[in-house]
């Protein structure tokens, strides 16, 4: 648990809240755009552990491919709320 911090536990929430308005409301941009977030939080932010040469359990450095995918997720999520907002404009 010392590794998990603020922003990989809102990631699961967003998570959750995103898979739960797929089942609830059958919306699936507004999950799209849940699900994104709270992924694109989780993969940015999460560490593993990993032992060292001595044998100490340390945390491993996030690799930048995953920390580039979590923040791609994070600007998806802004430009497809962008589209909720805009297809929102359209119908009222």
């Amino acid at each position: 648990m010392k590794n998990i911090s603020l922003s990989v536990i809102i990631g699961l929430l967003f998570s959750a809240i995103g898979t739960a308005s797929l089942f609830l409301t059958r919306d699936p941009l507004m999950a799209a755009i849940w699900l994104s977030f709270g992924n694109g939080l989780i993969l940015s932010n999460l560490r593993f552990n990993k032992p060292d040469a001595v044998g100490n359990m340390v945390a491993s450095p996030i690799p930048k491919i995953r920390f580039y995918v979590g923040i791609a997720l994070v600007v998806m999520a802004v430009v497809l709320l962008g589209v909720q907002v805009y297809m929102d404009m359209q119908q009222a």
